[in-house]
């Protein structure tokens, strides 16, 4: 225990403890001056007591002195007066003379009264001479008895005891002080003494202590350094001046063993007298001369070693005495380093290089280096050998004069932005060759940077790419074709569409018309018949309709307009379309719907699709058996479930069953017949409505198809959400669709001002919903707005196959007409609005109130005939045209109350006479109908936008249905007034 105590004692006294910093030499040497201070203050002070002392002694003294002279000076009054001769004035003379001297030396203590009040010593001094004065003065001018009668008054006998008593007051107060005085004294120089005493010794001790520590530290650094010269990485050692080795460390002892083999007390040459030829000029040297020698390479054959050398470079320096530089050189020092790896890796690194630099030669790319500044190094082997530039040439930016001017400043652009921003360089040009033509390159290079950041020097590669180009030009030229071929297919799918469904449609059409006819007839059997002429060219329209959507979907250019309805309907809907399909194999059809069914907002037309296809499909392969259709909502999705009992599939069948023109077997086609697209064309169409389809079959005991779709779609650009439906649909109804309320506010006042009725909408979104719930006869569209801002909701609303013809007016602060009309935009307002021209845009949108005919525009005349007949009996007036040239003619003639019109005309097409119409403004109110066999895209929705108020295809509606939407949108007269 003491001894680990003294252990730690000694370890805090000499370490970095926190007071080890305080007991060093300035501490010691503060002691020492601490010392010095306080014996010199207690000199200094003992003087000061001492005169004081001596002052006081002098006081008691001069205050004796001055007593005695007033007792003479009374004496000599006394004899003066009983005598009265002036023999005794003169002792009474100098007594007064010693008054005045004593008075002047006792100085201040003479002058201040001992108590507060009473009079001082040379006062009553004073009063004493001045009485003495008085007697002699009346003795010697009244004589004895007025004198002595004066005397015995007592003043003189009281002013000479209060003399007395004064005296001996300010010889007592003086002997108190000069009492206080020794003890302080004494006090202070013990106190003093000690302090004095205490700081030497402590200084001495600390000095002492100081000296200890550093002895032990100076033995432990020492130590220390025999440490680490032992276990050096290098080999240290010495040898005397024999040569002979007295001292290594453990390094140069295993150097030895691996190497050289010579021991303690053996000269270093002892194994290898062939050494000595190489080594003993340099120790000589270092002996005789004092000379150092560094760096001598020594090769030892080793068999151990890597090759069978082993490689040294030793360094030899003098070891002198005591005495210094002047003194006798008594060894040699040595150094010794194993650079056998060293040589091993520079090796490697040379083959390494020669490799690289073969591997340069002999690569297809010119690899290059450049300086820090951009100006390339000389020797650039590869970039002479291909350009035939020299150093000279291509030193600095002269590499840029090869480049082909055309390509010149934005090489030289690129390089000085990498070399300004230590960036990478990638950049592609043509550069000259040695023969004079031009070849395309891919340029990079790369920086090498340094430890700090600084760039040390680029690497770059110049790769010719000049046939990859040619090869690129030949994908693209073939890209181009191949595309230009898929234009052209489209075109010709659409060209084939409208000739394959005009016909088609007027088979449907005259079929419709011999059914009434026939009905009036009385001829059922007839009838049947019609109905199954109707029914097959329906199926070969829908047939071809299949062609035309996988088409779209192959070209990416399918379309979903999401919509509100309620999904109850739709199936019911879905079921009667199909119920004669499925009672044609005598099959039932059961329903299942769930309670929670509600409403959703997707394409309601791709999903009916799909559900016909699938019950359509269960339908074909069974016979006499049950068909199901189980409707549910699981959460945000709806599922729905076509089960049948009929034919089955295997795996096998199951794993192609999507697979386009495919049916399960051949057999199967022949059988069933079909074109294979139904399932395939269901399948897409479920995945762009962010669905699937899953299909389980057991061969011989049925199918079950179950589709899953969310209750709502969300497009990319779109934010879903909730608004109320709202009552609309009359005419009259302007939707402003801004998120500045008082904007929307402004816009609402004029607008009801002018007799329209008005909606708003505080966002993008909730106008899309709004739009869709109200139909509108037109919208003011804001283009800032949170969500959904106008450009996407314009593109949402034309791509909305109910809302596409809706007039849309942007008014903005923007000002972005052009891209506002290629959207589809109706028209253009800027804010801040000016009312007038708010005022001529609306006044477009008022309903008409002018009766007129019914245009009807095709250049087809059967289909023409068919639908001015059905018009005809729903009792309207009808006008007919063969083309837009001579509709625009019979307008002129009478201004329609409605148009029907076909788009693929010859002269001037539908398009072109919506523009000539419209320019009209007393046309701008007229309705007008779109009635085509043209597949309509989205780009013939936005040509087609603000221009026309319904596009309606050809063999979607019966004659029937045609003739009672015409009658909904022609006003009645009552309505007109």
């Amino acid at each position: 225990m003491p001894t680990a105590f003294l252990r730690l004692r000694r370890s805090r006294w000499r370490g970095s403890a926190p007071f080890a910093a305080l007991l060093g030499s300035p501490v010691a040497f503060a002691l020492l001056f601490v010392a010095l201070v306080a014996g010199g203050w207690n000199y200094l002070a003992g003087e000061a007591n001492r005169a004081e002392a001596a002052g006081g002694t002098g006081t008691i003294a001069g205050l004796e002195r001055l007593l005695s002279a007033v007792k003479d000076l009374e004496a000599s009054q006394r004899g003066y007066v009983l005598v009265g001769s002036d023999e005794h004035m003169g002792p009474y003379n100098r007594a007064l003379a010693e008054i005045e001297t004593g008075l002047a030396r006792l100085g201040r203590t003479a002058q201040e009264p001992l108590r507060a009040g009473a009079p001082a010593l040379a006062e009553l001094i004073a009063r004493k001479r001045d009485f003495a004065a008085r007697v002699i003065a009346v003795r010697r001018e009244q004589g004895f008895e007025p004198a002595t009668a004066l005397v015995r008054t007592g003043d003189g006998i009281a002013l000479m005891e209060a003399i007395r008593a004064e005296v001996t007051g300010i010889e007592a107060a003086t002997e108190r002080r000069l009492a206080d005085l020794r003890d302080t004294e004494s006090r202070r120089s013990l106190l003093l003494s000690l302090v004095s005493g205490v700081c030497a010794l402590a200084a001495i001790a600390l000095l002492a202590r100081l000296a200890l520590v550093r002895r032990r530290e100076s033995l432990r650094m020492s130590a220390l350094l025999d440490g680490v010269l032992a276990n050096a990485p290098v080999g240290l050692g010495f040898l005397d001046r024999d040569l002979k080795i007295r001292h290594m460390n453990r390094a140069l002892a295993q150097m030895s063993e691996r190497g050289f083999g010579a021991d303690l007390g053996a000269p270093i040459w002892a194994m290898l007298p062939t050494l000595r030829e190489a080594l003993a000029p340099k120790l000589a040297a270092a002996l005789d001369e004092g000379l150092v020698t560094p760096d001598v390479p020594v090769a030892v054959p080793t068999p151990s070693a890597p090759g069978g050398v082993r490689r040294f470079s030793m360094s030899f320096y003098p070891l002198r005495g005591s005495g210094g530089e002047g003194s006798q050189v008594e060894g040699v020092g040595l150094v010794v380093v194993d650079e056998t790896v060293r040589h091993l890796a520079e090796a490697r690194l040379r083959r390494s290089e020669e490799r690289f630099r073969s591997l340069i030669e002999a690569s297809a790319a010119i690899v290059w280096t450049a300086a820090p500044s951009g100006g390339l190094h000389p020797r650039q082997a590869g970039w002479t050998r291909f350009t035939g530039q020299d150093d000279a040439a291509y030193a600095g930016l002269g590499f840029l004069d090869v480049v082909h001017p055309e390509d010149r400043e934005h090489t030289r652009a690129a390089w000085t932005r990498a070399v300004t921003t230590q960036t990478p360089y990638e950049v592609e040009h043509r550069i000259r060759r040695r023969d004079g033509t031009y070849r395309a390159m891919s340029v990079r290079a790369m920086p090498l940077l340094e430890l700090d950041g600084t760039i040390r020097e680029w690497v770059g590669t110049h790769t010719d790419v000049t046939e990859a180009k040619a090869a690129e030009a030949a994908i693209l030229a073939a890209r181009e074709a191949a595309e230009e071929a898929n234009r052209a297919k489209s075109q010709f799918l659409a060209n084939m569409s409208h000739e394959l469904r005009t016909p088609l449609s007027a088979v449907i059409g005259y079929s419709e018309m011999l059914q009434e006819e026939l009905e009036d007839l009385g001829e059922p059997d007839l009838i049947a018949d019609m109905r199954k002429i109707e029914a097959n060219a329906r199926h070969l329209l829908g047939l071809i309709n299949d062609v035309l959507d996988i088409s779209k979907i192959e070209a990416d250019r399918v379309e979903i307009y999401a919509e509100t309805f309620d999904v109850a309907q739709v199936v019911q809907e879905v079921a009667s379309t199909v119920e004669g399909l499925v009672e044609k194999r005598g099959n039932t059809l059961a329903l299942e719907l769930g309670s929670d069914l509600g409403s959703a907002h997707t394409d309601v037309t791709k999903l009916r699709q799909c559900l016909i296809n699938l019950l359509s499909n269960a339908a074909k392969f069974t016979e006499n058996g049950r068909i199901s259709l189980r409707a549910t909502r699981a959460g945000p999705d709806l599922r729905f479930a076509i089960a049948d009992d009929g034919i089955g599939m295997s795996a096998e069948q199951v794993g192609r069953l999507f697979q386009r023109f495919t049916q399960a077997d051949a057999s199967t086609t022949r059988r069933f017949g079909g074109t294979g697209l139904g399932l395939s064309i269901t399948k897409a169409f479920a995945e762009m409505l962010g669905g699937a389809i899953t299909v389980a079959s057991e061969e011989g005991r049925g199918t079950t198809f179950t589709l899953s779709i969310p209750a709502t779609f969300h497009a990319q650009d779109e934010v879903s959400a909730e608004v109320p439906p709202l009552d609309g649909g009359d005419g009259r109804t302007i939707l402003v669709i801004d998120d500045d309320a008082a904007t929307r506010d402004l816009l609402a006042r004029f607008l009801e001002r002018e007799g329209f009725r008005v909606a708003t909408a505080e966002d993008g979104r909730q106008g899309l919903d709004r739009a869709r719930a109200l139909r509108p006869r037109a919208i003011l569209l804001d283009v800032t707005m949170p969500r959904l801002d106008g450009w996407a909701v314009l593109r949402a609303l034309r791509a909305d196959p109910e809302l596409g013809a809706t007039p849309i007016v942007m008014v903005t602060v923007l000002d972005e007409q052009n891209l506002a009309f290629s959207l589809g935009a109706t028209d253009y307002l800027q804010k801040p609005i000016e009312w007038a021209s708010l005022k001529a845009v609306t006044d477009r949108f008022r309903p008409t109130t002018t009766e007129g005919p019914i245009l009807v525009v095709d250049d087809d005349a059967d289909a023409r005939g068919r639908v001015v007949a059905a018009l005809e009996r729903e009792g309207l007036p009808v006008r007919e045209a063969a083309h837009g040239g001579l509709a625009l003619e019979e307008a002129g003639r009478e201004r329609p109350g409605l148009v029907l019109l076909d788009l693929m005309m010859p002269e001037m097409d539908g398009f072109a006479f919506l523009r000539a119409f419209r320019a009209r403004p007393d046309w701008a109110e007229v309705p007008v109908v779109v009635l085509t066999a043209k597949d309509v895209t989205g780009e013939d929705r936005r040509r087609l936008a603000g221009q026309a108020d319904r596009v309606i295809s050809k063999g979607s509606l019966s004659l029937a249905d045609l003739a009672r939407a015409v009658r909904d949108l022609v006003p009645e007269p009552a309505e007109a007034g």
